[in-house]
């Protein structure tokens, strides 16, 4: 589980912020109050309410305190719309008063809203219906919401807040899924949020430096593996070469070759050219080294009939070589 420095985990960390973050001003509450209500399943009331119900228990902390700043609280006491289950665990249930009804949903629900009031709308969706993932790599966000109406509005909004979604419907419920990282850290900074997005950014950063370093050891490891892998195959090489008939009468760049590999048989092709005389390159090393090949290639095969030996001829310092068979 994802913590932060102070061992809360990220889930705590974003409930308790969520919960705790600056009242929206003046209108803009009841904005927040339709949001959650609007991500909650609910239910028609006897009475001519609603009842809306979430296993969400730290949502209506959250609810209280806008209530109580919108004025609400005095025509219905927040308390005594609510039921909590008596061990706590369980769906809790808000009972909406029908008439108060249009206090929150006034002039219907498709009523024009302003930009303020739709952004605090839309922090109220998430808080009832959203959450954060964080796997592996990356993180995201989605809204999982309980009717189309509820999805469209949201798309809307989301939409005009310039972020990227994808949607899908999950078991009769309809998700909204943002995956853009920077549109997730915005986002939430607009809901009023700072820990949070901090956090985020500061997993991106760790994740995206520990990525780099394994990065670097893995190819560091791959390129060492390959260095031994070819010095190895090059000691077989200079003493297959070394057991040749006419290895006296081989080049002297090709016998110095040898002699620095077999007393250095860990060193790379780079280092091995830095020790002729004169000094040659990666590429002039590799020439050789492949021309030696060709020589070892009929003994460590074991294609040399019997009777017959390998002689080799060719000038000290050229770069072509030859070679002949003959029979004794």
């Amino acid at each position: 589980m994802a913590r932060n420095p102070a061992g809360q985990s990220f889930s705590s960390l974003l409930r308790d912020e969520w919960v705790s973050s600056p009242l929206p001003a003046g209108g803009n509450l009841k904005g927040e109050i339709r949001g959650i209500l609007d991500g909650m399943l609910w239910k028609g009331d006897p009475s001519g309410g609603r009842v809306y119900s979430s296993g969400r228990l730290w949502i209506f902390r959250r609810l209280n305190k806008l209530w109580e700043a919108s004025g609400a609280a005095g025509e219905a006491p927040f308390g005594s719309l609510l039921t909590i289950p008596p061990s706590f665990r369980g769906r809790v249930s808000f009972r909406l008063p029908e008439g108060m009804i249009p206090l929150f949903f006034p002039g219907g629900e498709g009523r024009k809203e302003g930009r303020g009031e739709e952004r605090e709308w839309l922090k109220g969706l998430w808080g009832s219906s959203g959450s954060l993932y964080l796997p592996k790599t990356g993180y995201y966000m989605n809204f999982l919401l309980p009717d189309r109406r509820t999805e469209s509005r949201a798309a809307a909004v989301l939409k005009r807040e310039g972020v990227v979604w994808g949607q899908r419907v999950v078991s009769g419920r309809y998700e909204l899924t943002l995956r853009n990282q920077e549109e997730i850290v915005t986002l939430l900074s607009r809901f009023g949020l700072v820990k949070t997005p901090l956090f985020l950014e500061e997993k991106a950063i760790v994740r995206s430096m520990r990525d780099w370093a394994n990065k670097i050891v893995n190819c560091d490891a791959s390129n060492i593996r390959k260095s031994l892998e070819a010095a190895a195959r090059q000691m077989e090489i200079a003493r297959a070469v070394q057991a040749l008939p006419g290895y006296g009468s081989l080049p002297e760049v090709l016998k110095t070759l040898i002699s620095c590999r077999i007393d250095n048989p860990s060193v790379t092709l780079e280092e091995l050219g830095n020790m002729q005389s004169p000094p040659v390159s990666k590429s002039t090393v590799k020439y050789r080294w492949k021309k030696l090949e060709e020589l070892a290639a009929p003994l460590s095969a074991g294609r040399s009939a019997p009777g017959e030996r390998r002689r080799i001829s060719g000038g000290a310092g050229k770069r072509e070589y030859t070679e002949r068979r003959e029979r004794a």
